[in-house]
């Protein structure tokens, strides 16, 4: 009898075409362990290939040269992949918490800084070329910025995790769009943000674990919540990578696994929990085509 159950549940898997996620994962990728305070590449087959130890480490890039950047507590580093440390920004304020860095085509990095509440361009001398202050409602020191983004037309989205709020700031810094108060939307500690190549807004909100795809007009065209996947525990969510096929990984704090890619139709691809890694807060897939620092890859 069970053997019976067993080859029908095959044969009807067969006539779906349901697959199976893999438990696992199927790309070569670096991420950001916040709270362990490491910087790790991790091969497909799941091996830890290279740590770089430091503290709070939160957004974390791959460039074309092998470089990687990653924003920490209170600065931002570069290592070559040689494992040496190439470039490194330090913040002399006494209290301030960094938890945004973006390469740029210029080669300048992009940084938030929750103390003084604002975003700064730096070459990579360190020398501070734009000054971009960002007055927030709350006075929250940790919770103040998560990932912002400078975009290809010189505004920057700026993830205002104290406010629940995404503001699109003009090169000015005018605020010409605010995302906020979605319906059926929770938005506290929304953690990245991304403009997509079709114009729509795809942001993490922390909290209440959902991914959440808005157009031009804030309509909300596509989100992932805990209910469309049941077989996991979405814990808070945090950093994101939309793919060139359309498909979205997502790495989490805290739940039963560190990363999971989905389809647009909401279907699990792979999810693994990292062996030694204790909240990924950041990720970048190392096999997809494009380059960072030319905005070519969305995360």
């Amino acid at each position: 009898m069970k053997l019976s159950i067993i080859f029908l549940a095959i044969l009807t898997g067969l006539a779906t075409g349901a697959v199976e996620p893999r438990d696992g994962p199927k790309y070569n990728f670096v991420c950001a362990d916040y709270s362990k305070g490491e910087v790790c590449i991790v091969s497909s087959k799941g091996e830890v290939k290279r740590v770089i130890k430091t503290r709070n480490p939160n957004d974390v890039w791959s460039l074309p040269n092998g470089e990687v950047m990653f924003a920490w507590r209170m600065g931002v580093n570069i290592y070559d992949k040689s494992g040496e440390k190439v470039f490194e920004w330090k913040t002399s304020e006494k209290r301030d918490e960094i938890h945004t860095c973006q390469p740029l085509p210029n080669g300048n990095i992009l940084i938030a800084q929750n103390g003084p509440a604002r975003m700064i361009e730096v070459t990579r001398e360190g020398k501070t070329v734009k000054e971009i202050p960002v007055k927030t409602r709350n006075n929250d020191l940790h919770m103040r910025f998560r990932m912002c983004r400078k975009l290809d037309n010189g505004h920057y989205l700026c993830m205002v995790s104290c406010d629940s709020e995404i503001r699109e700031i003009d090169s000015e810094g005018k605020t010409i769009r605010v995302i906020k108060d979605l319906p059926g939307v929770q938005m506290a500690k929304a953690h990245a943000v991304m403009r997509l190549a079709n114009g729509n807004t795809l942001f993490s909100t922390g909290a209440s674990a959902t991914a959440v795809e808005v157009d031009k007009d804030d309509k909300v065209v596509w989100k992932l919540e805990r209910k469309d996947l049941p077989e996991i525990k979405m814990g808070f969510m945090t950093g994101m990578n939309r793919l060139p096929n359309g498909n979205t990984v997502i790495c989490f704090y805290q739940g039963s696994h560190h990363v999971i890619e989905v389809t647009p139709e909401k279907k699990l691809v792979w999810k693994w929990r990292l062996p030694s890694q204790r909240t990924v807060v950041s990720i970048q897939i190392l096999d997809q085509e494009g380059d960072a620092s030319k905005g070519q890859i969305f995360k």
